[in-house]
């Protein structure tokens, strides 16, 4: 007996459909083809890529949206509500308007689990729970490059939150941050150019299992600081070009800080120096390898398997 697309049970389709990439090529396909695939397709769990607000998407998010579980959005698109999303686990926006930003809040996006876009006040309470219900299953965040505001006395340390980066922040406001994510394991953040303020070491604890730190100018002190004894993965970006970076140094206050360092990255700007002085200014770097770059200036490095 010959079996056809139609015999398959409800829950089978279902998992057919859920896989395939664009689901423009699943409208077109199967809606309207009766009332059965109707239903099945308005419960289909798809990813959304929104490049530009035509009709095509438009129609996607109308028929899609109850169920979608991962949206991006890389232009703006003004007449794209967020409040459709309900079930939404991840979401990317690169040009939000002033409502969808407002949009991006736990009561409107209580599944949220990623989420990567500008940064506002609101989303900064709803992660702290300041006056606002906190989001119970975000674990990643990704901000544009924002300064981390000064924090509120009423926000409280969020204790779900595992990874954020694009964060610009002074010593003593990258204090602070840490203080309030208690679990974070993964972190990137740019340390802002002449910082006069201090750390207070006293208010956080050293969880994180992967640091990228950007610095204008390295600065030694600052890496023992964020060094804690979890730490598997390091990665150092310098921006300015400085005259000479202490290899020598620097690779003698990463082992006595990072004992359990699995692997260590580094770009940094200026005269490029001899992969050979770099394994003879400390036995961390003997296993260096030479990384390709995408700017002509910069220098970039990985090493593992530390001896």
């Amino acid at each position: 007996m010959k079996t056809t697309l139609e015999d398959l049970c409800n829950e089978i389709l279902l998992q057919i459909l859920e896989c395939v990439h664009n689901p423009y090529d699943i409208y077109r396909a199967f809606s309207r083809l009766n009332h059965r695939f109707d239903l099945i397709l308005q419960s289909a769990r798809l990813q959304l890529d929104i490049f530009v607000e035509d009709k095509q998407s438009l129609t996607m998010i109308r028929y899609f949206s109850a169920n979608c579980t991962h949206l991006r959005i890389y232009n703006m698109c003004p007449s794209i509500s967020l409040r459709q999303f309900l079930r939404l686990h991840s979401l990317i926006i690169h040009e939000p308007t002033d409502a969808q930003m407002n949009s991006i809040q736990s009561t409107t996006l209580p599944m949220l689990e990623h989420l990567a876009s500008p940064a506002s006040m609101t989303i900064f309470d709803c992660l702290f729970s300041n006056r606002q219900k906190p989001w119970l299953y975000l674990r990643s965040c990704h901000f544009y490059f924002p300064h981390f505001p000064n924090t509120k006395e009423t926000w409280q340390p969020n204790r779900t939150l595992r990874a954020l980066s694009g964060m610009t922040c002074s010593r003593n406001t990258l204090s602070q941050l840490l203080s309030l994510l208690p679990s974070l394991k993964y972190l990137r953040v740019d340390m802002i150019a002449n910082d006069l303020s201090d750390w207070n070491t006293r208010i956080f604890e050293k969880t994180l299992s992967s640091l990228r730190i950007g610095f204008h100018q390295l600065n030694y002190d600052d890496i023992r600081v964020l060094i804690g004894p979890l730490l598997r993965r390091l990665h150092i970006e310098v921006f300015c070009e400085q005259p000479s970076i202490n290899f020598s140094l620097l690779g003698a206050v990463i082992m006595s800080l990072g004992n359990e360092l699995e692997q260590f990255c580094c770009d940094y700007r200026g005269r490029n120096i001899p992969v050979d002085s770099i394994k003879a200014a400390h036995r961390m770097f003997q296993s260096i390898q030479v990384l390709p770059t995408h700017s002509y200036d910069t220098n970039s490095f990985k090493c593992c398997h530390f001896l």
